[in-house]
């Protein structure tokens, strides 16, 4: 169903309004991580540094620029769509029901993505695969403390929610126009722009799917913000946890 409020995008803007972000931010982890290797910190510092510099301005930017012309102010609205409220009971069944689904499903594509990883992506250095939790052995502890924990706010709180309100509040409504595809293709979208992560794209792909499905079937972006944000936070606090315990 279209939606009347959303001006539609062609299928090219909406690509690369995708895609660039991640690439700038991709572009801006590989400059920024040899200058920090002189420093003892792990590659993870490199990519957290250019989420806060380049990828959040981005997303950011974009929709503010879009309410300044839209409203004449800086304001997101009419910018960020899919504001309708579900009752709490509705939003705590969808919540739990959509995470356990989700996660039943990134653990039967999770082989999928190591193949990836190990066979399309194996030319790639070991340092871009963020999630290996080897590479951190050599580092310090302090210096796993303070990236850790910039993780867990960074990507863990605050960049998956401004992720919710660009891809499934902004760019998703904008393709409203493909009916029932526009979730699919949403989540194709959302795991064009991982840059940093192709490796990853099978599981992305799910994941920005099934955020897109549930925003269009209820309508109600603070389900995707909250299912993200959690997913991320837990991910992440379990990464800071390990290194508190060496």
């Amino acid at each position: 169903m279209r939606n009347p409020n959303a001006q539609q995008h062609t299928l090219l803007k909406s690509l690369g309004l995708h895609v660039l972000p991640g690439a700038l931010t991709t572009a801006a982890f590989v400059t920024l991580k040899p200058l920090l290797d002189s420093g003892g910190y792990p590659p993870l510092l490199a990519f957290l540094l250019a989420v806060a510099l380049v990828d959040l301005p981005v997303l950011l930017g974009v929709m503010l620029v879009a309410g300044k012309k839209r409203n004449g102010c800086i304001s997101l609205e009419g910018v960020v769509l899919y504001r309708d409220k579900v009752s709490w009971r509705t939003f705590a069944l969808v919540f739990v029901g959509a995470f356990v689904a989700v996660y039943a499903l990134m653990m039967l594509v999770g082989p999928l993505s190591n193949v990836l990883a190990e066979s399309v992506f194996s030319w790639l250095p070991e340092w871009m695969f963020l999630e290996e939790q080897v590479q951190y052995q050599s580092y310090a502890r302090n210096a796993l403390l303070v990236t850790f924990s910039l993780q867990l706010v960074l990507t863990g709180l605050v960049l998956p929610w401004v992720e919710e309100l660009y891809f499934r509040g902004y760019l998703l409504p904008r393709i409203s126009r493909y009916g029932r595809w526009a979730p699919l293709l949403g989540g194709l979208f959302f795991g064009l722009y991982h840059v940093w992560q192709l490796f990853s794209f099978p599981t992305l792909f799910l994941l920005g799917t099934a955020l897109a499905a549930v925003v269009w079937w209820k309508r109600d972006i603070r389900i995707s913000i909250a299912l993200h944000v959690f997913a991320n936070a837990l991910m992440r606090l379990m990464f800071l946890m390990a290194a508190l315990a060496m």
